[in-house]
């Protein structure tokens, strides 16, 4: 079973970009020719000021997966919102009910937090898609 919990960006950093690289290629982004280039320092600089969570995955300690949450005032409303920034099980955790339940403690923890509108998003042809679609 999948413990999930918020952790800081600057301690999980290299699993995290790793499943990056591998989101990247399974979403087709590098096939647009866009490059992944993350920066550490970008990410902190956002979690510092309050503005972007990190959430993981764990099976038995070993990191599964994960997802980056941005939180900020709606330009028109003032209303707090969040967006994904990546959502990502690695495959052999994409069974049963793990991303259910991943997505559903992010974004319990969202509203805890404030939101009033959580934005994730998936191509279309991704099994995440059909996920978000149904709930």
């Amino acid at each position: 079973m999948l413990k999930f919990s918020k952790e800081p960006i600057a301690t999980i950093w290299d699993e995290m970009i790793e499943c990056a690289k591998a989101h990247w290629v399974e979403t087709s982004m590098c096939k647009d020719g866009e490059v992944l280039d993350a920066r550490l320092e970008r990410y902190e600089y956002y979690e510092q000021i309050g503005m972007y969570t990190e959430f993981v995955a764990r099976h038995e300690g070993k990191f599964a997966g994960f997802c980056g949450m941005y939180i900020t005032p709606s330009m028109h409303t003032q209303e707090l919102l969040a967006t994904e920034d990546i959502l990502y099980l690695k495959p052999e955790y994409r069974h049963g009910r793990n991303a259910l339940r991943f997505y559903q403690f992010i974004t319990d923890e969202m509203k805890r937090l404030g939101a009033k509108k959580i934005m994730i998003t998936a191509p279309p042809n991704n099994v995440t898609n059909k996920l978000l679609i149904h709930l």
